[in-house]
Order: C-alpha cells, then structure tokens, then sequence
C-alpha cells in the first residue's frame, strides 16, 4: 500500500521533476562545449613572432641518388645490343641532422640557416660489365658512402598564421664538403667523386605550434649543381661524364 502511495506521487511530479533536470544537464553540456571550443582555438606561444632569433634542430630522411650522363665511350658501345654494358644510378636512403638559427627579416620572411651532417651512400648499378678474359659479363653495384658536411643558406617565406598553423616555402644553396672524398687517393680501378658540392634546395612545409615548442614537418627538393665525377682510366669512370647530386628529403623542425 505505501508502495503505490509513493509511486503515485512521483508519477505526478514527473514532469515537474524531469524539466528541470534535463534543462541544467543541457545548460551544462553548452558549457562544457564552449570551454572545449575556447581550449581548441587558444593560440599557443601566440609572442612566438615577437623574438627576432629562434634556435632548433632537425631530423631528415632523404632518398638520395645520383643523376648521371654518359659518355661518348658509352654510347659507341651501345651498339654491341643487348650485350652492351649499361649504368644506371639507384635509389638509395640516407640520414643527416644539425641545428637550426633562424632569423626574422620581415614580417613573413626569414632567413634560416640549418648546418649539419649527412651520411649518404650512393649506389650505381653497372649491368654487363666485359672482362678482359673474355668470359662472361657481370653485374656489379658500386656504392659511394659519403659523410658530408652541410651548409644550407635558405630564405623562407611563411603564410599569416591560422590559429597554431600555418604553411611555409623554403629555398636557397647548400654548399657541402664530403668527408669522405677519394680526390686525393691514386687512381685506380675504383669511381672517385670530388670533396665539394654545391647544391640548389626548394620546399615546403607547416609550422605546427604547441605549448612549449614549435613542430615543422618539411618536404625539401635538393639538386646538385656541380659535377661530382673525376675522369679516372678505369672502366667504371670511362664511361660517365657527369654525375650530380640529387635528394628528397622529409625533414623534422624542433624549434
């Protein structure tokens, strides 16, 4: 009896009840929403700009090669058919990092420069190679390792910032000394490739702000302007006559 007493009562004072509850969750929820919202669009290290100097460092991981032309010697052998002897470069991956100086010219320009180390090893492929003996031809791949140490001068040209986002383009020189140069070994029956490149850099890439730093994944386009190849009397070094340089790097900014 005092069961369906209470049960009655609260039946008829549902609606009365339930009103009012559902309009303070629903109060709640848009001002859990608007905080969210707020949180979401708040600028992060919004004096960022302000500072005229901004030091970093960078991890990169580039797919290198060289971009070859043949010799005179080269083409007079190609018509032996299909037992001509044929070169063409590979495509191989590689690793350089290094420190960031970055500073403001304007108020959408900076000028960055990145210096650092790569270790690349370049392979060629060399197909039907003649022995002297006569016997039958091989295949050999002939891999360049190289330590080089790089200089990129680049000016970069950034987009009117979007909340914590905006784009960027990049470009300018890289001047590079290989470590691990063989200019000054004998010659031999080894490929040998000089100790200075200078090398021509384009990209693109978005800054990504975050409480405490700046986070900037960049693609970069790089390509040698310098020929890399020393004129040696050996089979491998005959039948080139220029090799350059060439790498497409995805690059890491933590500034």
């Amino acid at each position: 009896m005092a069961f369906s007493y209470i049960w009655n009562k609260l039946h008829l004072h549902w609606q009365k009840i339930a009103k009012p509850a559902f309009i303070v969750l629903l109060l709640l929820g848009c001002q859990g929403t608007a905080l969210a919202q707020v949180k979401i669009k708040q600028d992060n290290k919004s004096n960022y700009d302000a500072k005229r100097v901004h030091y970093g460092f960078y991890l990169s991981l580039p797919l290198t090669s060289y971009k070859v032309e043949h010799s005179q010697e080269y083409a007079n052998q190609l018509s032996k058919g299909a037992s001509a002897m044929t070169i063409n470069p590979k495509i191989t991956p590689g690793f350089y990092t290094g420190l960031v100086l970055n500073v403001g010219l304007a108020d959408y320009l900076d000028f960055r420069f990145v210096p650092g180390v790569g270790f690349y090893s370049r392979t060629i492929e060399y197909a039907n190679i003649p022995q002297p003996d006569g016997t039958a031809s091989k295949t050999e791949n002939v891999t360049l390792g190289a330590t080089v140490i790089e200089l990129p001068l680049l000016l970069q040209y950034k987009s009117k910032r979007r909340t914590n986002y905006r784009m960027y383009f990049v470009g300018g020189i890289k001047p590079g000394i290989d470590l691990n140069s063989r200019k000054n070994d004998q010659p031999g029956e080894e490929l040998r490739t000089q100790d200075f490149d200078l090398a021509l850099e384009y990209g693109v890439g978005l800054d990504m702000f975050y409480p405490f730093f700046k986070f900037a994944p960049e693609l970069r386009f790089s390509h040698g302007l310098i020929n890399q190849h020393i004129a040696d009397d050996n089979i491998y070094s005959r039948n080139l006559q220029r090799m350059t340089t060439n790498n497409v790097s995805f690059i890491l900014f933590f500034e």
